[in-house]
């Protein structure tokens, strides 16, 4: 009995271990938008993409080198800071969160001469990664198109050098002829409905149909080009419970301690609805303050061009988290046409929503300056939160593939976190031009603030189409 018990031992181990020398991570290459370039604090800069996801992902694997589209400090955009806790006018605590620089950072490893190994585009929704290309001489020559400027840094070339094949990021990932591959794409297909605070099809969220089609080509071309390459994709988080979206409550207290709902253009606010932190510095204006006669902006379509707001209703959340669900389905469909295990950040994010995440006795959450996972732009997660994520990665990728990839060390990214103070994030005022760069990069349709703005409101149906009804 013993010996038949040591020979299925035995067995198992030699089936893990040739599952496991199956995956080959000695090319590693990255496919994604922001989350995965390691974009944080509203800027892409080196400080926080050596701690991206497929960077520690790629060291996790033991390469020798991953190369990235690494930008000098402070970052493009520059990234944001923590400039005060306390005003110095009133004594009251009042964080303030500001660019760390004017003069943006600048490409540091541009003239490298292969693909790089993570070649995510901060902005990108899923159908770029098939179509747009970008153009380093553009910024060598000092051409700054804040349009193309993410194309123009990671993608690089036209064509891919010695051919004639449309440089995009598809056809570059395949050039590179990777032994391993991840793909996170699909959050900026519904980010811009929440950063701009108002979910329309077609405009701030991609229509099912067409992120269906896109995605299956993108995955069916990868696996075809790529038959041999194991590869692990990630689905979308729920946008309208990130910092962004939660921190600024939709009421405030009068010196008598009497809570006052704030007042958007479609009316008073209520405890289901939500202020973006973009409206921090509106708040600190009167804006939405009842007496001030100074009105929040619900945003919307405004003499027939798109403008942003700052106030998500109920409804709006509900129709954004339901084109989440359908996305996230035709992900979860797609990968397993093509082989590819999913890792549930979905699920994950929620679990921290719900219960945080204990670490070394310290308890993560998603709180805004407070938490520890998210960086300044309330968005994005900080070196911390990236760390985080490539371990739930290697946690995936060892279950699905009988591999090997030690855990990451995660103890030692508390040392030295930014975002660890114990502040009043409810009352944080950001400066008001701080947001421009990152609505103009992740909702690039985005119109000048005007007022009076006319909100177009949803249709009843809104939870499987989120369109605009007329008023």
């Amino acid at each position: 009995m013993k010996k038949a018990t040591a020979a299925l031992v035995f067995f198992a181990l030699g089936i893990a271990t040739l599952a496991s020398a199956q995956v080959n991570f000695t090319n590693y290459v990255a496919l994604g938008d922001s989350l995965t370039a390691g974009y944080a604090s509203g800027g892409l800069a080196k400080f926080y993409q050596e701690h991206s996801y497929p960077a520690i992902l790629a060291r996790q694997f033991g390469m020798a080198s991953f190369q990235q589209p690494l930008v000098s400090d402070p970052g493009i955009a520059p990234v944001l800071k923590l400039q005060r806790l306390i005003d110095p006018q009133t004594g009251t605590l009042a964080p303030l969160l500001v660019p760390s620089g004017t003069t943006p950072g600048q490409p540091i490893n541009a003239t490298y001469q292969g693909i790089y190994n993570n070649l995510a585009i901060p902005g990108a929704k899923t159908g770029d990664l098939l179509t747009k290309t970008g153009d380093i001489g553009k910024v060598q020559r000092g051409e700054i198109d804040p349009n193309t400027i993410m194309y123009d840094i990671v993608l690089r070339f036209p064509k891919i050098p010695g051919t004639n094949i449309t440089g995009t990021a598809v056809a570059q990932a395949i050039a590179a002829k990777p032994t391993f591959l991840s793909v996170w794409i699909g959050n900026n297909d519904v980010l811009g409905a929440a950063l701009a605070a108002v979910p329309i099809d077609g405009v701030t969220m991609t229509p099912v149909a067409t992120f269906q089609q896109q995605y299956r080509t993108l995955l069916a071309t990868l696996r075809s080009q790529l038959p041999n390459t194991k590869m692990v994709v990630a689905n979308i988080p729920n946008v309208t419970a990130i910092p962004f979206v939660t921190t600024i409550k939709p009421y405030v207290f009068t010196p008598q301690g009497q809570k006052v709902y704030l007042l958007a253009d479609s009316g008073p606010l209520t405890d289901n609805d939500y202020v973006t932190l973009q409206a921090s510095s509106l708040i600190a204006q009167g804006y939405g303050i009842p007496g001030t006669g100074k009105l929040l902006p619900d945003g919307g379509i405004v003499n027939g061009q798109f403008v942003p707001g700052v106030v998500l209703r109920a409804a709006e959340a509900a129709a954004i988290n339901a084109r989440i669900a359908q996305l996230n389905q035709i992900i979860a469909e797609e990968a397993a046409a093509v082989g590819a295990p999913v890792l549930d950040v979905n699920s994950i994010f929620n679990e921290i929503l719900a219960h945080g995440y204990m670490l070394g006795g310290i308890k993560l959450t998603a709180a805004f300056l407070t938490g520890g996972i998210f960086s300044y732009d309330g968005v994005h997660p900080q070196r911390l939160g990236y760390a985080l994520v490539a371990n739930e990665f290697v946690k995936r990728i060892n279950s699905a593939f009988g591999a090997r990839v030690p855990q990451v060390n995660l103890q030692k990214y508390l040392e030295g976190t930014e975002t660890t103070t114990t502040v009043m994030a409810s009352q944080v005022q950001i400066d008001p031009g701080a947001f421009n760069s990152t609505l103009q990069l992740f909702v690039p349709q985005t119109g000048k603030p005007q007022r009076p703005v006319i909100r177009r409101h949803l249709r009843p149906e809104v939870p499987g189409g989120g369109r605009p009804l007329r008023p």
